[in-house]
């Protein structure tokens, strides 16, 4: 079946649209030969072409070319008769063969003018019948000049062999001109073609490889909005595994996190590990994840069978290449995703930042799915920091005001008793009450400067301190201020958290150190400003304390660091059973 007849109808009209150019062309070539024709006829025959009396054959073969050639004109307009213009070249052929049969002329004028119709058959057919058609017009020469040289009436056969060997010559000419013409024209086709054929494949590639890209950017956009609708770090881990095997298809993936001890990983989330490595807890030191996690650029590997730590997984064991992504933000360092393959050079270029597109949308959702996770946890803490505050001011309300409150109910009463049985005794009791409303007040007074110390808002933190140290005068314990002068302006809330820290700091080694001196010192720098709460007291061991956090009621040292945390500072203890302990609080200035 016609390879034509499987095309598309706007194919079609296209080839027809293409043939009939051609077509057209030739047909205005054919009025030229026919305008040359007529001028050629007229001079052989003698005759006038326009004159109404018998005339020879060559006119009336002439003038039948002429409606001919009018006729095909009209065709070459109507795409229906695309088929019969494609063979009109033989008309020409047989016109040509009769003005030679006719013409009694020996001069050969006519025979240039074969060529026209035997190229333009040499176009339309292949090599094979473009020889066929010069042997047939070469034979049906021959024979015409013959028949036109000595034929009936026309003489002897000449005797002169140069004009045999002329007319082979010619009669080889009509031959091989349409063969090699043809031929040739064979090898240009096939040469468009192949063009053709590969700006086809070319134009395939470049689809295949945008659908490919398009498909790639939809996954990125999918996950990366998976991502970022997802709150938990599991649920990332596990579509990051996901969504990856999309973009560069890989035989075992994990992801590997810090499990809080130095250069130690556990495998968070996976995809093709065995049960064992999938509860596989890895050292790092200088193997490629160790280096992968301590830089801040994706490796690619072709060989990991001399990897140490990429060896540690018996499901690495099947694999030959590697892609290794640090997870990475700043200075935190979450841990490294890591892709195997069986295949060699699994990971190029192309496919190692595709996935590290897919890591930083990884470690963004890592980030707020943490953040989230921190957000929940302080106001857990904050819920539970507020009932611990609720409790201790009910217990120091109850030891302190209350018990003294009562006291002065009770001595009241007394004294209202004194003033029946012994009037002498009453003015004692009295100097006794006043001393005790005087410390009920001084206690209820600290108190309340310890919530909210109005002073910060007017006078600043030294002299807030310098007054607060006033109320502790009498204890045993001796708290000493060392403060700079400080000028650096500084928000009212963070005054007022590192007052909380400072007191907290200072409660706390009263209550439990059995000190004798409480040092606090206060030092500004050119960034910071720095807070040292220093005692002389038991101290203790941090470590333990923090190992015990679960089962005791107070968080003191958490309270300290995370107030501290929120100011954008730090805090570090330092203590040792017997030498007394030692608070480093840095906030930087704004």
């Amino acid at each position: 079946m016609d390879a034509a007849e499987h095309m598309p109808l706007s194919s079609k009209i296209s080839l027809q649209r293409q043939m009939l150019g051609g077509d057209r062309f030739y047909n205005l070539a054919r009025w030229g030969v026919t305008l040359l024709l007529l001028g050629i006829v007229q001079l052989i025959s003698g005759e006038s072409l326009w004159s109404s009396a018998a005339q020879s054959p060559m006119i009336v073969v002439m003038w039948g070319y002429v409606i001919f050639t009018a006729l095909a004109t009209i065709l070459v307009f109507i795409p229906q008769a695309v088929a019969f213009l494609r063979f009109s070249f033989v008309i020409d052929i047989l016109t040509l063969l009769l003005l030679t049969l006719f013409n009694p002329d020996p001069r050969e004028i006519l025979y240039p003018l074969f060529l026209l119709p035997l190229v333009n058959a040499a176009f339309r057919l292949n090599s094979s019948a473009s020889l066929l058609t010069g042997l047939i017009t070469a034979f049906a020469y021959v024979g015409a000049y013959l028949v036109a040289r000595i034929g009936p009436g026309n003489g002897t056969i000449p005797a002169d062999p140069l004009g045999y060997v002329g007319l082979a010559l010619r009669a080889l000419a009509l031959v091989f001109i349409p063969w090699i013409t043809g031929g040739l024209a064979e090898r240009w086709s096939a040469s468009n073609r192949l063009s053709v054929a590969l700006a086809e494949e070319k134009a395939a590639q470049a689809l295949r490889e945008a659908n490919a890209y398009r498909d790639q950017t939809r996954a990125l956009y999918e996950a990366a909005y998976t991502l970022a609708t997802t709150n938990d770090y599991q649920n990332v881990l596990e579509v990051a595994l996901t969504e990856s095997q999309k973009l560069a298809p890989y035989t075992c993936g994990m992801v590997l996190l810090s499990t809080g001890q130095p250069n130690q990983l556990f495998v968070a989330a996976s995809r093709g590990l065995d049960p064992d490595d999938r509860e596989r807890i890895l050292t790092i030191a200088n193997g490629a994840i160790g280096q992968t996690i301590r830089g801040s650029d994706p490796t690619a590997l072709d060989d990991i069978r001399n990897d140490p730590e990429l060896m540690t997984f018996t499901s690495l064991h099947r694999c030959q290449a590697a892609c290794l992504l640090p997870l990475r933000f700043g200075l935190n360092i979450y841990g490294v995703m890591v892709f195997a393959s069986e295949h060699k050079r699994a990971f190029g270029r192309e496919e190692v930042e595709k996935l590290a597109a897919l890591a930083s949308y990884a470690l963004v959702a890592l980030q707020n799915a943490q953040l989230i996770y921190d957000l929940q946890q302080e106001r857990t803490k904050l819920l539970s920091k507020e009932e611990e505050v609720r409790h201790q001011l009910a217990r120091d309300l109850h030891d302190g005001p209350a018990q003294a409150l009562a006291a002065i109910t009770m001595n009241v009463e007394f004294i209202k008793r004194l003033l029946e049985r012994d009037p002498s005794r009453v003015l004692p009791e009295l100097d006794k009450l006043g001393q005790l409303a005087k410390r009920t007040t001084h206690e209820v007074r600290t108190m309340l400067f310890e919530l909210r110390p109005l002073a910060l808002e007017t006078q600043g933190l030294d002299v807030t301190l310098q007054q607060y140290f006033e109320r502790f005068r009498d204890n045993p314990t001796k708290i000493i201020l060392e403060a700079d002068k400080i000028d650096a302006h500084l928000d009212t809330k963070v005054e007022g958290t590192l007052f909380n820290i400072i007191q907290e700091a200072v409660n706390n080694a009263l209550k439990h150190a059995k000190a004798q001196h409480i040092w606090v010192r206060l030092r500004q720098t050119p960034t910071a400003l720095e807070t040292i709460i220093e005692d002389d007291g038991r101290g203790f061991d941090v470590e333990k304390v923090r190992a015990s956090y679960d089962q005791r009621g107070s968080f003191g040292l958490l309270n300290i660091e995370e107030r501290a945390s929120l100011m954008g500072g730090v805090a570090e203890v330092t203590s040792t059973p017997g030498k007394g302990t030692t608070w480093k609080v840095i906030v930087p200035l704004q």
